[in-house]
C-alpha cells in the first residue's frame, strides 16, 4: 500500500514537472520570438540613411561648418563625406570614359551620407530631423528613405500588435495550465491537509511543506525549460542568421534565471491558492 502511494506521488510529481516544463518552454519560446522581432526591427531601423547635398561652389568655411553640424547632430550615428572628385573618378572608371573633360567641370555635388540612430529612424522623427538638416547654411537638398520607413512602420503595426496579443494569451493559458496541474497535485493530498488541520496544526505550518514543494517543482521545471530552449537555440543558431547569432551568453543566462524565477513564483502562488482552498473546505466536500 505504501509502495503504491509512493509510486502515485512520484507519478504526480513527474507529470507536474513535465507539464510545467512544457508550459514554461512555450512561454520562453514566445518571449524569444518577441525579442527577435524587436531585434529585427532595430536592425532595420539602424540601416536608415539620409544623403545631404550641398550647394555648388560653396566656400570652404561654410561647407566645413555644415559638415560639422551634421556629424554632431543627435540623430546621426555615422557620417561620411563623399568627395565629388573621388566620386567622379570612380564613376569614370566604371563608365570607361572621362565625362569631366567633356563637360569641363565636375558634375557631382558635395554629399554627406548619414546613418541614422535607430531611435530616430521613424517617419515623424525623421521629418523633424530632415527639416533641421535643411536649415543648415549651404545645404541644398536632403534625400531620405521615407517610403521605406513608412512601409516598415505599417508592417510592424500589422505584425507586432497581433503577436503581442497572441503571446499574452499564451501566457494566460500557460499560467492556467500550471495552476491546474499544481491543484491536481494538492488535490491528491487533500486528506492530509484536513487531517493536519483537525489535529490543531497552524495553517502556516500546513502550508509550508506544500509551498516548498510547489516552489521547488517550479524551479526545476524552469531549469528544464531553459535546457530545452538552449537546445533549440544551439540547433537553429547555424541557420538563424545574424540576429540569432547576436544573442549572447549573458542574455541566455538572464533568460534561464527568468524562467526559473517565473516557475518558482507561479509554483508558490498556485500552491498557496490550492492549499488555502482545501483549508477552507468543509469535510463533507472533500470527496
Amino acid at each position: 500500500m505504501a509502495a503504491r502511494a509512493s509510486q502515485s506521488n512520484w507519478t504526480t510529481t513527474l507529470s507536474t514537472v513535465v507539464g510545467m516544463t512544457l508550459t514554461l518552454t512555450l512561454i520562453g519560446v514566445m518571449s524569444g520570438l518577441l525579442y527577435l522581432g524587436q531585434a529585427a526591427e532595430q536592425a532595420l531601423r539602424s540601416e536608415a540613411r539620409a544623403q545631404v547635398y550641398f550647394q555648388r561652389e560653396l566656400d570652404e568655411n561654410t561647407l566645413m561648418r555644415a559638415q560639422e553640424g551634421l556629424r554632431t547632430d543627435e540623430a546621426v550615428a555615422e557620417a561620411r563625406y563623399l568627395d565629388p572628385n573621388e566620386a567622379s573618378a570612380e564613376l569614370e572608371i566604371e563608365l570607361g570614359e572621362s565625362f569631366v573633360d567633356f563637360l569641363g567641370y565636375v558634375p557631382l555635388p558635395d554629399v554627406m551620407d548619414l546613418k541614422m540612430r535607430p531611435e530616430y529612424a521613424n517617419v515623424e522623427a525623421m521629418k523633424a530631423t530632415i527639416e533641421r538638416f535643411k536649415s543648415l547654411p549651404g545645404v541644398d537638398d536632403v534625400v531620405w528613405q521615407s517610403d521605406l520607413l513608412a512601409g516598415l512602420e505599417s508592417t510592424l503595426k500589422r505584425v507586432i500588435l497581433p503577436l503581442g496579443v497572441v503571446c499574452l494569451l499564451f501566457l494566460l493559458v500557460a499560467i492556467a495550465l500550471i495552476n491546474n496541474t499544481i491543484r491536481l497535485t494538492v488535490f491528491a493530498r487533500r486528506f492530509i491537509i484536513k487531517t493536519m488541520q483537525l489535529v490543531g496544526a497552524h495553517p502556516r505550518l500546513i502550508r509550508r511543506p506544500f509551498m516548498l514543494q510547489g516552489g521547488g517543482l517550479g524551479f526545476v521545471s524552469g531549469a528544464f525549460s531553459f535546457a530545452l530552449i538552449t537546445g533549440i537555440y544551439v540547433i537553429i543558431r547555424p541557420i538563424g542568421g545574424t540576429i540569432i547569432e547576436s544573442i549572447s551568453l549573458l542574455q541566455l543566462g538572464v533568460a534561464g534565471i527568468g524562467l526559473a524565477a517565473l516557475g518558482t513564483l507561479i509554483g508558490l502562488a498556485s500552491t498557496a491558492m490550492a492549499v488555502n482552498r482545501y483549508l477552507n473546505l468543509p469535510e463533507n466536500r472533500l470527496y
